[in-house]
């Protein structure tokens, strides 16, 4: 049987774990609305090599390896990538997987949007809204207006330091989303390639 990396399992309306405004998602998959489009949702293996350097520039303290892609029994669950009627849109992706190999509360995210890396200016690189989150999944959820071009990937933080003591964090697969000015070609109904499975959401009851 074949596998997807991103599955669509799009669910209204509802609360997505992060102490975020705002608290709930948009829900369900409407690529236009309010003036906005969204851009395709698609599938990363492994960065650029800007996506690299960039961060490489701004985190000096870091040694990042890249695997080439998610673990083989790893997927991302697609609830919400949508826009408002009022122009806003959002991502929300919870990580499933048919066994547990890393521990949950290890797992973060890396994110690049619009060429800066997205970590709420704090003294590590991981994204603000992505990781364990306080409803027990392991999850990703970004909320924003206007045009938007942005990479996310899944990130181990291992716990370990190379020889010269820098911090040591495996980048695994992601995606690269957005949105589009208003009359810009948006994403279609659907992203190409998404199935639906039934595996098992990563996060709670985790060892």
């Amino acid at each position: 049987m074949a596998t997807f990396p991103i599955v669509a399992a799009y669910a209204p309306s509802g609360p997505h774990g992060w102490p975020v405004t705002p608290t709930q998602t948009v829900g369900g998959h409407v690529t236009q609305a309010g003036g906005a489009g969204l851009a395709e949702l698609a599938y990363s293996q492994i960065p650029d090599d800007d996506f690299r350097a960039t961060l490489d520039r701004a985190f000096p303290d870091f040694s990042f390896f890249y695997l080439g892609g998610l673990l083989g029994h790893y997927r991302f669950k697609v609830r919400s990538h949508s826009v408002a009627a009022d122009g806003r849109a959002d991502l929300y992706v919870a990580l499933d997987a048919d066994k547990e190999t890393l521990d949950p509360a290890t797992l973060r995210w890396v994110q690049i949007a619009d060429g800066t890396v997205d970590n709420a200016g704090r003294s590590h690189p991981f994204y603000a809204s992505g990781g364990l989150a306080s409803d027990g999944l392991v999850s990703f959820y970004a909320s924003w207006s206007g045009v938007r071009t942005a990479k996310a990937y899944l990130a181990h933080d291992t716990g370990h330091r190379d020889r010269i003591g820098r911090d040591i964090v495996t980048v695994l697969g992601g995606f690269t989303y957005g949105s589009t000015a208003a009359g810009a070609r948006p994403a279609g109904s659907t992203v190409a390639g998404v199935r639906d499975t039934g595996s098992a959401i990563v996060g709670a009851g985790s060892a």
